[in-house]
């Protein structure tokens, strides 16, 4: 809901604290309560950081998730570019959206949950449903493929060769970069073939020797951990969204805020 993993932490807490405080009588719906805490809390921080997202300079993506830092819900897990598509919904369309994409709530539950009509819900999840069209969670990537992309980023990081790594870019492969002005970042999304090759050919020369990389899976996708050599300091998490044809996008998450919660 939030983007932010501390955030979202924070708010399940507080909810379960809450709940447990309460005594057993006071709640008829453990489920409901549960839900309706959490995403009441998670809509008002929405409304707290809208301004400051607007402004956000640069490309705004969501904090990753590494598989090795939290727990993760195969049901529950989506990927990377869904979550930033999620931001294409407003507030109230995310929030149904996820608790029956995610939840299974029906919508009497929902319109309970929201004070609101079943046709209300109804049309709320129609709409995001819209604004998402065509978004695939998701494509099962199969073994040897996974290879050939880390084979790919190994050679490119260890030799300055990204020529496989080329090989695999679809022609409309697209770079996102978030730095949140604090660190270097593209501040526009690079779109096409020729200048994301541009952009890895430069990145690849002036940082191969001065970081460490390892491989990883980010909120359930193939992604990368890049690490100062000196100081072995968090640099930049790189997400890698791919199908069965190649590379389709690529997430750098620089800002140092976004990468707190992994140290």
């Amino acid at each position: 809901m939030t983007g932010e993993v501390m955030v979202s932490e924070d708010i399940v807490q507080d909810v379960f604290i809450k709940w447990m405080s309460r005594p057993l009588e006071a709640i008829q719906d453990d489920k409901a309560y549960l839900a309706k805490s959490v995403i009441n809390a998670s809509l008002n921080h929405l409304a707290q950081v809208k301004r400051h997202r607007e402004a956000y300079k640069g490309v705004w993506l969501p904090e990753p998730v590494l598989a090795d830092s939290h727990v993760s819900d195969a049901k529950l897990d989506i990927s990377y570019g869904f979550m930033l598509l999620l931001e294409k919904l407003s507030p109230l369309e995310r929030a149904v959206f996820v608790l029956k994409e995610s939840f299974d709530f029906g919508y009497p539950e929902l319109a309970q949950l929201f004070d609101t009509t079943d046709v209300n819900c109804r049309q709320l999840y129609r709409r995001a449903n819209e604004k998402i069209a065509g978004a695939n969670r998701r494509f099962v990537i199969d073994p040897t493929q996974q290879q050939a992309l880390l084979d790919a980023f190994s050679k490119a990081s260890e030799t300055g060769n990204i020529d496989l790594l080329i090989q695999l870019l679809k022609a409309d492969v697209a770079v996102y970069s978030d730095g949140g002005g604090k660190i270097s970042a593209a501040l526009k999304p690079l779109v096409g073939s020729a200048i994301v090759e541009q952009f890895l050919r430069s990145l690849t020369t002036k940082q191969r020797d001065k970081l460490l990389v390892r491989p990883t899976l980010v909120n359930g996708e193939l992604g990368l951990v890049f690490s100062q050599k000196d100081t072995q300091l968090l640099d930049t998490v790189m997400v890698i969204e791919s199908d069965p044809t190649g590379i389709s996008r690529l997430y750098f998450i620089r800002n140092p805020d976004k990468l707190a919660h992994l140290h």
